[in-house]
């Protein structure tokens, strides 16, 4: 059997102390990029792994978190790579992440909540990563349980309550207003956003697209969508729906790809063609964004670097013995593809004049 990489050859290949590599294993937060990238090169390269078992002795606890999705099918692309950054993360730091499922309702006591039992085990796990759609009343029961959690704040229907003690954001806001600014650029005036801003992530989206407009000293239009947990049908909706009352637009900004796959499909059977005649841009950068005809322009976000956030923070209060109170917001970005052109001059209505009986 061969000898077991031990670290100190990860600090020497890597040119750093023995301690430096510790601490990018356990808190990563107090070292520079620069150095966690160079000892992680290494780690990979020698194929390091961390003594599990020494490490569950030396801090007194199970070695395991709970990625729990709630209210959510896994389908959705980027809770799995949420997932995917979790674990790797998880993998590199030497802990491992188990996966429970839960559904519950929103004015559900938080006693009342059907956790996993290996939540209610105590001892079985040191921390949780709530994802998937929450309410106010799942984070009340972690504090009841007095288990270390952070929450993936986006997706995170909190209205007036307090908000949790540990949770990663990516910028929404900032995201919309810069896919906004791209259509501003190319010289489209008539932008309509599709979301429905009941939910919150669909409401922040809006303010960015507002902050865009009227920056542009343009008037920004009312947002169009409803039933939002569909989001495929949203968008077929909401295109239908500016079709049939005339609207005029030459662009779309989709609270999400699959919002935007539902509008792009509902322009075609109008025959619409994008960018050529609506200019569309989506949020995520999911399966659909790159597979779309065309390839759709959209908002990245880094749903592995969330994950492996959340990680970074649980191991930190696992450290500590208590939750912790950070929360991080994590910049997004604008993906430009085939799916945005200039403007046409001719209107949108007349476009589709001679379609508008089949609406």
């Amino acid at each position: 059997m061969p000898k077991p990489i031990t670290i100190r050859e990860v600090a020497a290949d890597a040119g750093v102390g023995t301690a430096t590599v510790s601490r990018v294993l356990n808190e990563p937060w107090r070292v520079n990029p620069q150095t966690i990238e160079r000892v992680k090169q290494s780690i990979q390269k020698l194929g390091y792994k961390p003594n599990f078992r020494a490490r569950l002795l030396a801090h007194g606890n199970s070695g395991m978190i709970c990625f729990l999705l709630s209210n959510r099918p896994f389908a959705h692309a980027v809770h799995g790579q949420v997932l995917q950054g979790a674990a790797e993360q998880a993998e590199l730091i030497g802990i491992q992440i188990v996966y429970a499922c839960c559904t519950y309702d929103a004015d559900t006591q938080p006693s009342d909540i059907r956790l996993p039992q290996l939540l209610a085990a105590r001892g079985l796990i040191d921390g949780v990563i709530l994802a998937g759609t929450n309410y106010a009343n799942i984070v009340e029961a972690m504090e009841q349980l007095e288990l270390p959690y952070v929450v993936f704040g986006t997706n995170l229907i909190n209205d007036d309550k307090p908000a949790p003690r540990s949770a990663v954001y990516v910028d929404e806001q900032e995201g919309s207003r810069r896919a906004t600014e791209h259509l501003l650029a190319l010289g489209h005036r008539q932008i309509v956003f599709i979301g429905d801003t009941s939910l919150p992530w669909y409401r922040r989206r809006y303010q960015g697209y507002c902050d865009a407009m009227r920056e542009a000293n343009l008037l920004p239009l009312p947002p169009v969508g409803k039933d939002g947990a569909d989001a495929v049908r949203m968008g077929e909706r909401s295109a239908r729906e500016l079709l049939c009352r005339g609207d005029e637009f030459t662009a779309l900004v989709a609270g999400s790809d699959r919002a935007a796959h539902g509008a792009i499909g509902a322009l075609r059977e109008y025959g619409l063609k994008v960018p050529e005649q609506i200019s569309i841009v989506g949020f995520d950068d999911d399966e659909i964004a790159s597979l779309e005809e065309p390839p759709l322009t959209t908002v990245r976000v880094p749903a592995d670097q969330v994950g492996a956030k959340c990680v970074q923070i649980l191991n930190e209060a696992i450290r500590l013995g208590r939750s912790t109170q950070e929360k991080v917001c994590l910049p997004v970005e604008l993906v430009v593809r085939q799916s945005t052109s200039i403007p046409k001059t001719q209107t949108i209505n007349a476009l589709y004049t001679d379609e508008r009986s089949r609406i």
